[in-house]
């Protein structure tokens, strides 16, 4: 998760620092596909190392994709977070995952068109 001051971004020219490291890894394969499944991954942690701070947990309730995700939290406490981040298999859209009726109560259709999820919305038609 992220959370950027983006005049600080500009300021320190992030994006080219992040530009650097995906092309030199396009060019010399620096990190291993098995290490890191995306390409951002990796030089996001190479810029920001020593150089960010946390945020509240809240902001931030991760798992919830895992096996076991229903017995890690309480639904009180993810109906109270800020942000839920289905990481892990278990998608709430396919049925698979814990809490999915927080997530049917969120869901929002992508206004592009582009985004569908593998299942279908209970509540679409």
């Amino acid at each position: 998760m992220i959370v950027a001051n983006l005049m600080e971004w500009k300021h320190q020219n992030i994006t080219s620092q992040l530009e650097h490291w995906m092309e030199l890894n396009a060019q010399e394969d620096l990190y291993s596909k098995t290490l890191a499944e995306s390409i951002t991954t990796p030089p996001l942690l190479i810029v920001f190392y020593k150089h960010h701070s946390s945020i509240d947990p809240m902001w931030h309730v991760r798992h919830l994709g895992a096996t076991g995700a229903g017995n890690r939290y309480s639904p009180q406490f993810v109906k109270s977070a800020k942000l839920l981040h289905w990481n892990g298999h278990s998608k709430p859209w396919s049925r698979t995952s814990s809490f999915t009726e927080v997530w049917d109560k969120w869901y929002i259709q992508d206004p592009t068109g582009i985004f569908h999820p593998v299942q279908k919305h209970t509540g679409d038609k």
